[in-house]
């Protein structure tokens, strides 16, 4: 794991799922920042995969990480929104040897959800860390380009297929 929380979380392998979340509950709450858990975390070398990266969680995650020196590929619907969104993401990795690009991908229309992942699979790049981050809330009625229920459809069944698709994509750890 390349985490905060995993590296600087000495966890043993003795250890219980309830202990780890105790011991990360002491060191991170409710005002944690995304530097205070990547904090001297170096992520040099590390390829990232970030959905959502048009606003909020997925451009602010996008950054730390890139300012803490991985190569993330961010992920998004809407290009142009992205691009401009992630200006600051661009600033951060330059300044300190991480990289950003941004790849389309709407989670809702599984035609466009192979496309993106074959895209990827072509490239041949392994993932470290795959951050299933976009998603939408909230929504009217409506259905995905395939006939699902928008949410269901966009959160769910986009991301399912795309983490699926580009499985060969993903490093593999020891031990799996």
């Amino acid at each position: 794991m390349i985490s905060g929380v995993a590296l600087r979380f000495s966890f043993t392998r003795g250890g219980t799922a309830g202990q780890w979340r105790k011991e990360v509950a002491k060191q991170f709450g409710a005002t944690s920042t995304t530097e205070d858990v990547l904090s001297g975390v170096n992520l040099a070398g590390k390829r990232v995969l970030v959905t959502g990266v048009s606003a909020g969680l997925g451009v602010e995650t996008a950054r730390t990480l890139a300012a803490h020196g991985a190569d993330v590929v961010g992920a998004a619907r809407d290009l142009i929104k992205a691009e401009q969104a992630t200006a600051e993401v661009r600033k951060a990795a330059s300044a300190r040897g991480g990289s950003f690009e941004v790849i389309a991908l709407d989670l809702a229309n599984l035609k466009s959800v192979r496309a993106c992942a074959d895209g990827l699979l072509e490239k041949g790049k392994f993932f470290d860390v795959i951050i299933a981050n976009a998603g939408v809330m909230a929504t009217p009625l409506g259905y995905t380009a395939d006939g699902f229920e928008t949410q269901f459809g966009t959160n769910h069944l986009g991301h399912f297929v795309f983490v699926n698709r580009i499985a060969p994509c993903c490093a593999r750890a020891d031990g799996w």
